[in-house]
């Protein structure tokens, strides 16, 4: 195997269980393990080990880790790797890897490599999935303690916290079409978001196009009936959501709405609208099976 580096998040929820860093010197003992020290720090850690010349960087953690590694070696041709060790791990789902971390290195250590879209946002990369006000809302209010102690079950607490307070309307602008309405817009390049869910069941990564949802209607029972037709991928027919692929599209708050929509990438909180996005073909070498 080539020159590896794994950034590994030792606060990640599997890494607290099982005390990964120990087993890895074990598992992959040729492999430089940096442990992260914060927020941010995954991505320091990642554009060093790209300079040094290491040619597979792996992200071990949750999807805010992987978001993290992204950003660090974006621009720089070396394949990522991911250790999926958080809570939801969409994007290694998406990628049909293993989800225990061990078998995950196995399949990284065998060699395979497929390339990926890249989405951005405001020149901030996406490896996954994106979301202006809503979720990011949601995301805001999880409760770190409480993520440690219920995991998925935190940030659906939050979600239904954060649907009895307004939310500001945004202006969706897509690269061809009409101008939309909503209070909440979600972007992926691939099919899965918030974990085991196809919410854009007719994507594809690796065309190129972004996919697109957007929810007009954030009353309980709108979302009620959207999760009731998910699993069947019903629910980009309801009345409430428009769901289409793009290029690129603008959000931004609707004229003459108040407070903010904040942006999260990859379930990382990344600053508010306006935003800018666009998608980037087959940018992205990662260690995963052919699809």
């Amino acid at each position: 195997m080539d020159k590896c580096c794994i950034v590994l998040n030792p606060e990640a929820r599997t890494s607290r269980k099982l005390k990964v860093a120990a087993l890895l010197a074990k598992v992959a003992p040729k492999a430089l393990v940096r442990l992260t020290e914060g927020h941010g720090h995954a991505e320091i850690l990642a554009r060093e080990a790209a300079a040094l010349g290491f040619q597979t960087i792996v992200a071990g953690g949750g999807d805010g880790t992987v978001n993290e590694v992204l950003r660090g070696i974006a621009g720089a041709n070396v394949r990522l790797g991911v250790l999926p060790l958080g809570t939801m791990n969409v994007f290694a789902r998406e990628l049909r890897l293993p989800l225990d971390w061990e078998s995950a290195w196995k399949m990284i250590a065998s060699g395979q490599e497929r390339r990926v879209d890249i989405g951005w946002a405001n020149n901030m990369p996406i490896a996954q999935l994106a979301g202006v006000g809503f979720d990011a809302a949601a995301i805001a209010r999880v409760d770190s303690k409480l993520k440690r102690r219920l995991g998925p079950a935190a940030y659906l607490w939050a979600g239904l916290q954060q649907l009895f307070l307004p939310m500001p309307q945004l202006q969706i602008t897509p690269e061809v079409g009409v101008t939309l309405r909503g209070a909440w817009v979600v972007v992926g390049t691939g099919r899965y978001y918030g974990g085991p869910f196809p919410v854009f069941p007719n994507a594809k990564n690796g065309e190129g196009l972004l996919n697109v949802m957007v929810v007009r209607d954030l009353k309980p029972k709108c979302l009620l009936s959207g999760l009731l037709a998910l699993p069947l991928g019903w629910h980009t027919k309801l009345d409430e959501i428009s769901y289409f692929q793009t290029r690129s599209l603008r959000v931004e708050l609707a004229t003459g709405a108040e407070g903010t929509a904040g942006l999260e990438l990859d379930g990382e909180l990344r600053g508010h609208a306006p935003v800018e996005f666009r998608i980037q073909q087959n940018a992205l070498r990662v260690a995963a099976p052919k699809p």
